[in-house]
C-alpha cells in the first residue's frame, strides 16, 4: 500500500512540474535549539522526516536556521531563505506576531510556509501544533482537584510574549479562578532548566507554604530542587513532558502513590508532521476545511499521545524507562497519514 501511494505521489509531483529527482529545499527556522531538549528533538524529527520522504519519491534537502530569540535575526534569516529559493519554510517562531511582511514575501515567491509548535496569529499560513490551552488546563485541573478549593499553589510560567505560554497562562488563570486557588508565588522560568531549579530553591528558602505546584514544564528541575534541599514534597506537581521527570515519577510511585503527578506529552514531532503536510501541499493536494482546532489561525492541533499519572502509568512504563533521560517522547505523522487525515480525498 505504501509503495503504491509513493508511486502516486511521485506522479503527482510530476503533474505539478516537480520531478521526483529534483531536490526540494526545506528551511527549518527555530527560535532556539541549543540546551533545549524539545527543540533539539524537534529538529531531529524534521531531519528524519526529510530523509523518510525518499520512500515517497521525494529528494528533500534539510537546512536549519536558529535565531537565538533575536527577532531581527529571525526576519533576516527568513528573508534569506526566500531569496535563496527554498521551497518550504517550517518555523517554530519567537513570537506569535511580527512576521507578516516576511510571510507576504514568501507567499509572493511561492514558498510554502508551515508554522509549528508555537502558534502564529495569521490566516495566511498553516499552524501545526499542540492545543497548548488544553495541555495546561488539564495539568492545572489535576493540581486543583488534589489541593482542593482554596488550596495554595506555586505557579511557574514560561516566556512572556510567547504564544504557547500565553495560551497556557490563560488556562492556568481559568483553573485558578474556577477553584479559587491562592497563588502564593508566581514566577517565569523561561523554559530554562537552571533558572527553574534556582527559582524553586529560592521559594523553598523563603519558607512560603504551598500545597501544590502548577508548572509549564520544568517539573524535572523543580523536583531536583526539592530533593537537593531535602524539602517536603507538595501534594502534587503538574505538568511536564520531560522524560527524566516521567522516569523519576515512575520509579518513585512504582509500588504506591508517593506524590501525585501528571505527564502529558507535547510532541516535538509537530515539525516533522508540518513538513509532511507541506510536501502534500507541494504535490497539489488541498487541505480540508474541517481540520482546524482553531479556525481563526488555520491551526491543526495534534493530539498528545502520552498522558499518564499513577492510575495508568504501567501502560507507559516500558517505553518511557527505555528512553534516554534527555530525550523527548515523540511521534509524527507520515506523508500518507497526513494525506488521509487532513486533505481532500
Amino acid at each position: 500500500m505504501k509503495k503504491a501511494l509513493a508511486t502516486l505521489l511521485a506522479i503527482a509531483l510530476l503533474a505539478c512540474g516537480i520531478a521526483s529527482a529534483e531536490t526540494i529545499r526545506v528551511a527549518s527556522h527555530n527560535a532556539i535549539v541549543e540546551g533545549n531538549a524539545y527543540r533539539t528533538q524537534y529538529e531531529l524529527d524534521i531531519q528524519a522526516a526529510a530523509e523518510a520522504a525518499a520512500e515517497y519519491g521525494y529528494d528533500v534537502s534539510y537546512s536549519s536556521f536558529v535565531a537565538n530569540k533575536d527577532p531581527s535575526l529571525e526576519s533576516q534569516m527568513l528573508e534569506q531563505s526566500i531569496n535563496e529559493a527554498y521551497d518550504i519554510i517550517v518555523i517554530d517562531p519567537i513570537a506569535p506576531t511580527g512576521l507578516d511582511p516576511v510571510i507576504e514575501k514568501a507567499k509572493d515567491a511561492g514558498v510554502i510556509w508551515i508554522n509549528c509548535d508555537c502558534e502564529y496569529y495569521s490566516q495566511e499560513i498553516v499552524n501545526v501544533c499542540l492545543d497548548q490551552y488544553q495541555w495546561a488546563y488539564d495539568g492545572a485541573k489535576y493540581v486543583a482537584e488534589r489541593v482542593g478549593k482554596g488550596g495554595k499553589v506555586v505557579v511557574f510560567d514560561a516566556i512572556d510574549g510567547n504564544a504557547a505560554n500565553e495560551q497556557r497562562e490563560r488556562a492556568f488563570n481559568d483553573i485558578i479562578a474556577e477553584y479559587e486557588l491562592e497563588v502564593v508565588k508566581r514566577v517565569n522560568h523561561n523554559w530554562d532548566a537552571a533558572l527553574a531549579q534556582q527559582l524553586m530553591t529560592e521559594i523553598i528558602n523563603s519558607g512560603v507554604e504551598y500545597d501544590g505546584i502548577i508548572c509549564s514544564n520544568q517539573a524535572y528541575f523543580i523536583f531536583n530542587a526539592l530533593n537537593e534541599a531535602g524539602a517536603k514534597y507538595p501534594k502534587v506537581i503538574a505538568v511536564d513532558d520531560h522524560t527524566g521527570w516521567a522516569q523519576n515519577m515512575l520509579t518513585m510511585n512504582k509500588d504506591a502513590e508517593v506524590m501525585p503527578y501528571l505527564f502529558i506529552s507535547n510532541t516535538p514531532g509537530v515539525g516533522a508532521t508540518g513538513l509532511n503536510i507541506a510536501l502534500n501541499l507541494l504535490a497539489g493536494k488541498e487541505l480540508r476545511d474541517d481540520i482546524y482546532g482553531n479556525p481563526d489561525y488555520n491551526s491543526i492541533y495534534i493530539a498528545s499521545t502520552f498522558q499518564f499519572s499513577y492510575e495508568n502509568q504501567d501502560e507507559y512504563r516500558d517505553y518511557m524507562m527505555a528512553l534516554n533521560t534527555n530525550n523527548k517522547a515523540t511521534f509524527w505523522l507520515t506523508i500518507d497519514e497526513c494525506l488521509e487525515q487532513f486533505f481532500v480525498a
